[in-house]
């Protein structure tokens, strides 16, 4: 039974708030509104019970006071009055609702019935007759069904037996006890229709209540939902612009203590190289030379490492102008021409001669596709392509952009790391810093744009870039 609980209870936590509250609250709500239809009905059918039988003492007691006196209820010679008691059984027939009825004296004994057998026999222990006798109006709706009721001629069969007492005109003296046998048809169609209506109205009620709070706590549920998921984007930021915090100061720590050498070191080798491609170097072998170029690039290799630190953790702001897209994605391939020929990997430029100008900042477009385009070379195995497409999008509803793709060949990127890899520091080459991508991806969102890595067949890496046009 614990198990049970536990498992049963683990499984609503794990379900959302609307789907907990949708279920507490139609159990509620359901054994509400059955207990509230239980209430109401019962209260309406004992209303219209206690009207039924009062309505129908009334009657008789109007009858009874038409028909007879007080000495017909005492009198020894019973056949000297019990024509009275015929017409008075004649005369109340004449509703269709009452069908029989006996007389009772104040003892609870019969003296008078349609069926003579009963008549002189005593029923003083009969719960509703004694009821009566002490002078209450009392229905018996289960008749029959009691042994000591007093047998019922079969026309009275399913009818309800109302016990009205009869009193003298005085008021306060008991002279009898009429029991009137009723057709119940008319009761119970008005009970049935009674409960059908209470059944209605509280269904519907119950059900108007469900479904109101059920969209308010939907409403704030989702609401929660979105507080959560900013509070966890407000957290991520906070996070990240510690972070960066953290990496402008060590970036601008090491340029600061590294720049001013690295400077020097690279103008030594200059200076050394003009040195050995001057008169006083004839002598210097070209390994001399090689070692002397090779310093040089190193360190601009560092110093370029350093800026893209620098440029990471506090970029420059855009300054938006009209770029033409495809004029500067010829540039940078063509600038880059040495680096595909090293790599044995053909460039593919398939770009829309139609396209629009974008709004952005031609300098930071510039190190986006410049550091993408390098990217994808590095990642085509000998003999691969890459290829750059641009292409504009949209129409009058959705907006206008322009669209730049740079697709190569290589492997590809796990689906788990296409969103890792926009995270600072993150990378899988064995050389890499993990700048490239969040760079280039806070260059694109700074001008309005958004980037995205897509599937490709066969493997390889395609990833698009979307940039607003020029209005």
């Amino acid at each position: 039974m614990k198990l049970r609980d536990t498992s049963l209870g683990r499984l609503f936590a794990d379900q959302s708030l609307t789907a907990r509250f949708a279920v507490h609250s139609f159990v509620c709500i359901g054994l509400m509104t059955a207990a509230l239809w239980l209430l109401v009905s019962n209260y309406l059918i004992n209303q219209i019970l206690q009207h039924e039988w009062q309505a129908t003492a009334r009657i008789v007691q109007g009858e009874v006071k038409k028909f007879l006196v007080e000495y017909d209820f005492t009198a020894q010679d019973r056949k000297s009055v019990g024509h009275k008691f015929v017409a008075l059984l004649n005369d109340m027939r004449l509703a269709p609702d009452i069908v029989h009825f006996r007389v009772y004296n104040s003892k609870g004994v019969i003296i008078w019935s349609d069926d003579k057998q009963t008549v002189g026999k005593s029923f003083a222990d009969k719960d509703e007759l004694r009821q009566a006798l002490r002078g209450q109006v009392v229905a018996d709706m289960s008749f029959g069904q009691k042994k000591k009721d007093a047998p019922a001629p079969a026309f009275a069969k399913g009818a309800v037996e109302v016990y009205v007492p009869i009193f003298a005109d005085n008021g306060r003296e008991l002279l009898g006890v009429f029991e009137t046998y009723k057709r119940a048809d008319s009761i119970y169609n008005d009970i049935r229709d009674a409960r059908i209506v209470v059944l209605l109205g509280a269904f519907g009620g119950g059900l108007l209540l469900y479904l109101s709070l059920f969209a308010i706590v939907r409403k704030s549920s989702r609401k929660i939902d979105e507080q959560q998921e900013n509070l966890l984007k407000m957290q991520s930021e906070l996070v990240a612009s510690q972070r960066m915090a953290a990496v402008g100061e060590m970036a601008a720590a090491v340029a600061h203590g590294i720049g001013n050498p690295l400077s020097s070191i690279r103008a030594a080798a200059q200076v050394a190289m003009l040195d050995a491609n001057g008169e006083n170097g004839a002598g210097l072998d070209s390994k001399m030379k090689d070692n002397l170029q090779s310093i040089m690039q190193q360190v601009d290799r560092v110093q370029k490492r350093m800026q893209g630190l620098l440029n990471f953790a506090k970029p420059m702001e855009p300054h938006a102008v009209p770029v033409e897209v495809n004029s500067l994605l010829r540039d940078v391939v063509e600038a880059l021409g040495s680096r595909f020929n090293n790599a044995a990997v053909a460039p593919q430029l398939d770009l829309d001669d139609n396209l629009p100008n974008v709004m952005s900042d031609a300098n930071h477009l510039e190190q986006v596709f410049m550091g993408l385009i390098t990217n994808a070379v590095e990642a085509t195995p000998r003999g691969g392509r890459v290829t750059v497409r641009s292409k504009a999008f949209g129409d009058a509803g959705t907006g206008w952009g322009v669209r730049v793709s740079i697709e190569d060949t290589g492997e590809g990127i796990p689906v788990e790391n296409r969103e890792r890899v926009f995270e600072p520091f993150f990378t899988t080459k064995p050389h890499g810093t993990g700048i490239g991508l969040p760079l280039a991806k806070k260059f694109v969102e700074r001008n309005g744009g958004a980037i995205k890595i897509c599937d490709v067949t066969p493997p390889g890496t395609r990833i698009d870039i979307t940039l607003p046009i020029a209005n």
